[in-house]
């Protein structure tokens, strides 16, 4: 790989690429797409973003903290950063790596479609957030894919379509490993399967409200037990935790909305306990909510 041609030729070919693209159900906005150089920085400290980070190292080694885990992260190893994680990075001056980073925001493409059954694609893409935070070996391809998009990128006429389905397909490989690791995998089938959307359906519309699962489970003409059992082998979740996890991103988004109040925010994404809530938030994405608020707006409260 001829990383100093690609590194001075391609980035006006990704800059074209850092815009919004539509696939299905999703909208996936392209933040920042680089070749990483550092400099004479030697560190990064601790901060959080709004947006997906994707980091691999190409050469050399960097070093990577999570919720004060120290990581090395070495050639042929990446790691993945969730919106909200806080994280900081340290160089090493006689090791400098190389490194691709891609940057990506997400949106449903339409912001009721949920109330249809939608959010095939979105949902996979979505459950990134819940990453494990860590330096993970390539052991998926992940190399491959970045030398065909690389040297797909660096002919004479560039497809951006074809270079943002290149991307997109990472996204996907990225799921496809996480399922792996959570020790179940979820096909397109299963994420489709009518009684996971009708359950989605479900809490999305009792956001705000205590969730009453003997209810859900008579609307579906079914006892609770066989729902929960059905749901967890379809998902690998259990109802309870994807109804908390529902409930956290729509606080998360209400968080960053100018003005807004953090017990507020929790009592519409349906927490009646703000100490719950806040002990919850934080073990989710690595932050009290009014610490991620000031992090993510610079407002106080």
């Amino acid at each position: 790989m001829d990383i100093n041609r690609y590194k001075s030729g391609l980035p006006p070919v990704f800059n074209k690429l850092c815009r919004e693209i539509r696939v299905q159900d999703a909208v996936i906005e392209w933040v920042d797409i680089i070749f990483e150089q550092i400099g004479t920085a030697s560190k990064c400290p601790p901060h959080a973003h709004t947006w997906f980070e994707f980091n691999y190292v190409l050469s050399g080694q960097m070093g990577t903290r999570f919720d004060g885990d120290e990581l090395t992260v070495n050639a042929g190893e990446f790691f993945l950063i969730p919106p909200g994680r806080v994280h900081s990075h340290t160089y090493t001056r006689g090791n400098p790596h190389e490194g691709l980073c891609f940057r990506w925001r997400l949106r449903p493409a339409d912001p009721g479609q949920a109330a249809d059954g939608g959010h095939l694609l979105y949902a996979r893409l979505k459950s990134l957030q819940e990453w494990r935070p860590g330096a993970y070996s390539d052991e998926e391809g992940f190399s491959g894919m970045l030398e065909h998009f690389l040297s797909e990128a660096d002919t004479a006429a560039p497809s951006e379509l074809s270079l943002q389905l290149l991307l997109i397909r990472l996204l996907e490989r990225l799921c496809q490993l996480q399922q792996t690791l959570e020790g179940h995998t979820e096909s397109p089938a299963a994420v489709a399967d009518p009684l996971v959307r009708k359950v989605e359906i479900y809490m999305e519309e009792y956001l705000g409200d205590r969730l009453n699962v003997e209810e859900l489970a008579a609307s579906l003409h079914m006892s609770y037990g066989h729902l929960s059992r059905e749901y967890k082998r379809l998902t690998g979740n259990t109802i309870i935790g994807r109804m908390n996890s529902i409930r956290l991103e729509k606080a998360r988004e209400l968080l960053l909305l100018p003005g807004s109040n953090i017990s507020e925010a929790a009592e519409q994404a349906g927490f009646a306990d703000l100490s719950y809530f806040s002990k919850a938030f934080k073990k989710k994405y690595g932050q009290a909510p009014q610490s991620y608020r000031k992090s993510n707006t610079g407002s106080p409260e």
